[in-house]
């Protein structure tokens, strides 16, 4: 089995391996995500993730880089992150020659550990459209809770898509087996 880790971004060395990885992927990455295949360049993508690094140091977001065996392999991330309200959104990729392997699933165990850990959050959402099968199994498979569907509450690919929305909290992921 693969060793499965995640760390904060370090921009001037990991910015080419992840264009080269947004870049091999682009194609099922622009199925479900507009953000993460707007870089264009090793440059565009050392800005995106400095970015990252400063909305990590703020407290507004908690992005790490998933790495399979050392190497980078994608990235997960709690964005919006409330402090009055103990609260963040889960975001994530990887790239398709990890999907299926478990990766993701050990990556956010890590990211959850943290969340509702060392920064005290009570509750993390996750929304995904119902037609984005893999992500949604994600989200059942590490124990969030559909709670609805939001009726056309994303654009993306030229197309308003519903979103259905998951919830975790915080005695949920401590229950856990």
């Amino acid at each position: 089995m693969s060793e499965v880790s995640i760390r904060p971004a370090m921009p001037e060395r990991d910015a080419p391996a992840v264009y080269a990885l947004i870049e091999r992927y682009r194609a099922t990455l622009a199925l479900w995500m507009a953000g993460i295949v707007k870089p264009r360049s090793v440059a565009d993508t050392e800005a995106f993730l400095w970015r990252q690094v400063q909305g990590n140091e703020e407290g507004r977001c908690a992005h790490r880089l998933i790495l399979v065996d050392g190497e980078i392999a994608g990235s997960c991330s709690l964005h919006g992150i409330s402090q009055a309200h103990c609260y963040a959104r889960v975001g994530y990729w990887l790239a398709d020659c990890h999907v299926g392997k478990g990766a993701m699933l050990r990556a956010l165990t890590q990211l959850l550990d943290q969340a509702f850990g060392e920064l005290g959050l009570h509750r993390v959402e996750l929304g995904c459209a119902p037609e984005n099968v893999r992500s949604c199994k994600v989200a059942e498979s590490l124990g969030f809770r559909l709670e609805g569907e939001l009726r056309d509450a994303q654009w993306l690919n030229g197309r308003f898509w519903n979103m259905r929305c998951y919830g975790l909290l915080a005695e949920e992921w401590k229950k856990r087996e």
